[in-house]
């Protein structure tokens, strides 16, 4: 009888904490106004992250902005939904190409760090950061030959 009681009382629980839980999908960006952001853009192919998050699905938009505020080194952060077996992206640059930079991407964001920023990020955590590796730039590649493949649907 009392296993009854007790069942639903965490069943609730678990479904206050998985509403206040932070994910990729409604919140709304708290660090945007820190960044300059290039909606549907990404960076072109010969520009390589320093460093990207070791779980682009653990991280949120919040996560990847906080984390490119505590260090000095990043001056761009790229996030978005990329597909595939990562789902997303969080890429950290340390320089960009102004003149050829933005290429279309849909679904993913560029956000270039401004010199100062009045919100407080302690409340947020940083994303566990690992040296960039190929998969970046061979992800970008094969949008980028996409992009420029002609349409058989139109003569």
């Amino acid at each position: 009888m009392l296993l009854h009681a007790i069942v639903p009382i965490f069943g609730f629980i678990g479904v206050i904490q998985a509403w206040n839980r932070e994910n990729h999908f409604g919140n709304p960006c708290y660090l945007c106004k820190c960044f300059v952001e290039y909606t549907d853009r990404d960076v072109r192919v010969p520009i390589r992250p320093y460093a990207m998050a070791l779980d682009g699905y653990d991280s949120t938009e919040d996560r990847c902005l906080a984390s490119c505020a505590r260090d000095p080194k990043c001056k761009a952060v790229v996030y978005g939904m990329v597909g595939g077996r990562k789902v997303f992206t969080c890429e950290f640059y340390e320089m960009l190409d102004p003149k050829n930079s933005p290429v279309f991407a849909p679904y993913v964001n560029i956000y270039i760090k401004r010199a100062k920023c009045p919100l407080s990020i302690a409340h947020l955590p940083p994303v566990i950061m690992i040296a960039a590796d190929d998969s970046s730039i061979k992800r970008r590649a094969k949008k980028e030959k996409e992009a420029l493949r002609k349409n058989p649907f139109f003569g």
